[in-house]
């Protein structure tokens, strides 16, 4: 049977919505993180059918195709046949541990406010039980952060018990630490993805907030890391300071071999809530043009989602408290290592075993919660990225919300910004469309009535804030 007889019984969600690129339309399924492109025609067959009305006067094997496309990629479905989102059953895959609270710099947005080492730190011994329970629980990675790890003695003898059970082990460093080719080398040895923190190319934009001195300490671990093998990851905050200088972060880094420099948004989380930095929508807009088209930012990656390679890569919630969790040098776990309030610690593995802590309540409800089920992302269901968003992160929402079940309309622009025009890009797109055509390719609009999406300007009406969460 042709589609095009079907036609009167095919359905097209109601929240399907379109942005465009001259003659060119890109169309999304919010509930399904579906999407594809259409010329002209394809969108006259597309609204007639999310209009109910009959199909536009085009020939009939053009009408056909078009319908097959729409099917296919889970914009329209067929009769009977409208999928089902599961509520989530994630499995744990990442455990972060913060082997020690001490560190040796004062950054000020630290979201974990490290000092000094904590009096009662979990023991070598506990440590490597902690890793044999890890591994037990079937996680694949354990990543050792801080506070600066490097500072803790027995962090190789840790690590290298945890690759020994079967994990991928990485490791989250200032660098400072790294200071000749042996610790170099054994660094290399020991971790295998190693993540270090710089916040710009030169030591006026990477000192204000990380310390005198410590540029030219950074630099020379990541060539000393880069002249034993290593290729590591940077991960750099970006504000509103440091934003107009992004190209000589990018010159240095075009010297050394790196994976990727996560440009990672300032927050209001630890000591970031009092820090008197900040990080604007225009912000992000400048770094995504730079990113777009400057030819040494290939390896800049900005924060928010990314449409995945395929799409209906459906993303449920962020996987806090389900695909990884946090565990603090005391012990104490949380479903992440930017929400560690009270009110969601899960329990401690002095006094319990991680699988029973890792069964509570706390993380039960967290990870159970997702933007098609629960309670917890109400504020997500009528977005038009819902499906491939996954709600953004649920600590960088409540740092401006100062609830963690609340959205930062702020923020949702953001992650809006950053998903629709990643799904243009891997439509084959370039970074000069996005930046020519900026307005058409993010202004979304309902099939089914042209109407601009009501929750697209939302941000213009960010609720009064609660008392902060996660000070």
């Amino acid at each position: 049977m042709k589609l095009i007889q079907a036609w009167p019984d095919l359905v097209a969600p109601a929240d399907l919505v379109q942005f465009r690129c001259r003659d060119r339309y890109l169309v999304a399924n919010p509930g399904l993180a579906a999407w594809t492109t259409f010329d002209e025609d394809g969108m006259a067959v597309l609204r007639a059918l999310a209009r109910g009305e009959a199909p536009p006067p085009l020939p009939a094997a053009a009408v056909e195709r078009t319908l097959a496309d729409l099917v296919l990629h889970w914009l329209v479905y067929l009769p009977g046949r409208v999928p089902q989102v599961r509520p989530p059953d994630p499995v744990l895959n990442v455990v972060y541990y913060a082997i020690t609270d001490g560190c040796n710099l004062r950054c000020p947005y630290c979201y974990a406010s490290s000092t000094r080492r904590l009096p009662g730190e979990l023991t070598t011994a506990e440590s490597i039980d902690l890793v044999d329970q890890v591994a037990a629980l079937g996680a694949k990675t354990m990543v050792f952060t801080g506070g600066e790890a490097m500072l803790r003695k027995d962090l190789f003898d840790v690590a290298a018990h945890a690759r020994g059970r079967g994990l991928r082990v990485n490791l989250i460093t200032n660098g400072t630490r790294i200071l000749d080719e042996a610790v170099a080398r054994r660094v290399a040895d020991t971790f295998d993805e190693v993540t270090v923190s710089l916040d710009g190319g030169t030591a006026e934009t990477h000192e204000p907030t990380r310390g005198k001195g410590t540029f030219a300490l950074t630099a020379r671990a990541l060539a000393l890391l880069n002249d034993v093998g290593v290729v590591p990851s940077i991960n750099h905050v970006v504000t509103s300071d440091n934003v107009p200088v992004v190209d000589r972060l990018a010159e240095f880094v075009s010297g050394l071999k790196v994976r990727r420099v996560r440009m990672m948004m300032h927050s209001e989380i630890g000591r970031g809530t009092h820090d008197n930095l900040g990080f604007t929508f225009d912000d992000y807009l400048a770094l995504q043009r730079f990113t777009w088209t400057h030819p040494l930012a290939e390896n800049l990656l900005t924060d928010g989602p990314k449409a995945a390679a395929k799409p209906c890569a459906i993303r449920g919630n962020c996987g806090l408290g389900g695909n990884e969790i946090y565990v603090n040098s005391l012990g104490d776990v949380y479903p992440c290592k930017l929400i560690t309030d009270q009110p969601h610690r899960a329990g401690n593995v002095r006094e319990q075993r991680l699988a029973e802590v890792f069964a509570s309540p706390v993380l039960a409800d967290l990870r159970g919660s997702s933007v098609f089920h629960g309670t917890n992302f109400s504020d997500c269901e009528r977005c038009y990225i819902r499906g491939a968003c996954g709600g953004g992160c649920r600590a960088f929402h409540a740092a401006r919300s100062g609830d963690l079940k609340r959205n930062s309309r702020a923020l949702c622009r953001v992650l809006r910004q950053s998903m629709v025009s990643s799904m243009w890009q891997a439509s084959g797109y370039t970074g000069a469309d996005l930046r020519d055509h900026q307005d058409d390719m993010m202004t979304p609009r309902l099939v089914r009535d042209g109407e601009i999406h009501p929750v697209y300007e939302d941000w213009r009406t960010e609720p009064s804030r609660l008392l902060p969460l996660l000070a």
